[in-house]
């Protein structure tokens, strides 16, 4: 159980964390590094997340053209994304907060 705790932690403090390094590092951060997409390694030929994880970082950001230059499914994969962060969150903040208050109680 220890181990379930300290993961949850971890995984609580990665949640929380990455959000605000996306939030302090610029909207084209990614623009000019070169693509990791394997479509476009392998065949030379952009798919359609090509640009997606560009596109996420200027709608952090609030740049709402670049974003739909870069993908227009990213107003959609965004939003989505969002909600599951928050879901995550929310199940390890539960659990941990669960977790102690029953420690304190018993």
């Amino acid at each position: 159980m220890k181990g379930r705790i300290t993961f949850s932690f971890i995984k609580l403090a990665a949640l929380i964390i990455i959000p605000v390094v996306l939030l302090i590092l610029p909207g084209n951060y990614f623009d000019e590094k070169a693509s990791l997409c394997l479509s476009v390694l392998l065949f030379d030929a952009e798919c359609y997340g090509c640009g997606l994880t560009r596109a996420c970082m200027h709608l952090i950001h609030g740049n709402f053209f670049e974003a739909y230059s870069f993908n227009i499914l990213s107003f959609i994969a965004f939003p989505l994304l969002a909600f599951q962060w928050a879901k995550w969150g929310l199940k390890e903040w539960k659990f941990l907060r669960f977790h102690y208050s029953r420690k304190n109680v018993a």
